[in-house]
């Protein structure tokens, strides 16, 4: 069940008759609409009842069996939420999207305001992807596999959702760190499609840190790329920095997200299959200019041909390629640090405190700031079929 935080009867019709619209075609990878109603002057949405989100089924499987099944189900199910996110992108609305009205909306500081990019409130948007809004259905009428599904949930198109888009708070009082948000937000440049793409890379990237880690560094890779955010005491865990140079302000890739990528494709366990998702993750996904992130069409292309490869190469999928040329991190190594000395000074004097801080190596050079492939994708198109 879903209320709508704002009781405004458009931007109901908005979300209902998308989600119809959308859920109406029997996507397996998209929750379906159940019903809706209108109680005590606010609208909800009825929903079938998920066995967990994302996040969850993770935490219940602490330490994935890293074996055909766990492996080849984890790639469909990313596969099939791409073609997912596909189908909501490729979704033509009637209403113009807008980023700051709705609850749920992109939570900014008073007077700032963001822009749809001009063309683009025309089509649909998820702009919540997140472990959270990822649903898994142990039984589910859409598939036959015994290891459930995962659906694409809490996708309020008739809006720009925010990360806490299902609090019914008011969106003035949230102070959150926003995980899987974008740097255009921060940078106030407009939004688009590719806001999804980036919280997609995130989310990816957690995906691959269970299967060869579990799910406790997923907290630790959390911690690790976390640095204290100014003014709201929150740690902002964001996958990006800004920095400031004879330019201006722009965006990159955190070092330590960049490190954490380079760790992985070290790990023992690590397979071909595994190296080509971290790629791809990192090179089409996770780049802060959102005018050269890859499209749903064709993200859904390239990992529906590493499935169909590993269904048929279980060494590709498998076999233990892991690179040299770094030590491999061991587990919990989020947790080991250096001790420091903090001097705090008040009016009773001035005290001395030893606190740990947690080790951060620096990435090679050539990966500190990643650059994006050259390539025209205007060819993408609309896949014929779904995984």
């Amino acid at each position: 069940m879903k209320r709508l935080y704002n009781s405004d009867e458009t931007e109901f019709l908005k979300e209902a008759t998308i989600l119809n619209a959308v859920g109406f075609k029997s996507h397996p990878h998209l929750i379906k609409l159940l019903a809706t109603y209108k109680h005590k002057e606010k609208y909800h949405l009825m929903f079938p009842f998920a066995n967990a989100n994302l996040r969850k089924y993770w935490d219940d499987r602490p330490s994935p069996e890293f074996d055909r099944e766990t492996v080849l189900w984890s790639l469909k199910q990313m596969t099939g939420i791409a073609n997912g996110l596909l189908r909501i992108h490729t979704f033509t609305v009637t209403y113009p999207l807008r980023v700051t009205t709705g609850a749920g909306s992109i939570r900014m500081p008073k007077n700032v305001k963001l822009m749809v990019e001009r063309g683009e409130e025309w089509f649909g948007r998820h702009g919540d992807i997140k472990p959270e809004n990822v649903l898994w259905f142990e039984n589910d009428r859409m598939t036959e596999d015994p290891k459930g599904i995962l659906q694409i949930a809490d996708f309020g198109l008739g809006r720009f959702h925010g990360r806490d888009s299902r609090s019914g708070v008011n969106p003035d009082t949230i102070q959150a760190s926003p995980t899987y948000e974008p740097p255009e937000c921060k940078l106030r440049q407009p939004v688009s499609r590719a806001y999804d793409m980036w919280s997609l890379g995130c989310l990816y990237l957690e995906f691959l840190t269970w299967l060869l880690m579990g799910s406790e560094e997923i907290e630790g890779f959390s911690e690790y790329r976390g640095r204290p955010a100014t003014g709201t005491g929150i740690d902002d865990d964001n996958f990006f920095t800004l920095v400031e140079d004879e330019y201006g302000t722009h965006a990159i890739v955190r070092d330590t997200v960049v490190a954490w990528q380079n760790q992985l494709h070290t790990h023992k366990k690590c397979s071909q299959l595994i190296h080509d998702l971290l790629e791809l993750t990192m090179r089409e996904l996770l780049v802060t200019d959102a005018n050269q992130r890859c499209e749903a069409s064709w993200l859904f292309q390239q990992l529906k041909m590493y499935t169909d490869r590993a269904e048929v190469d279980e060494s590709y999928m498998l076999e233990p390629v892991p690179r040299p040329g770094l030590l491999p991190r061991p587990i919990g190594a989020h947790l080991e640090s250096y001790k420091h000395v903090r001097v705090q000074k008040s009016a009773t004097g001035t005290r001395k405190e030893s606190f740990k801080m947690p080790i951060r190596p620096k990435p090679p050079n050539d990966l500190q700031k990643l650059s994006f492939r050259q390539r025209n994708l205007s060819s993408a198109t609309w896949p014929g079929t779904s995984p």
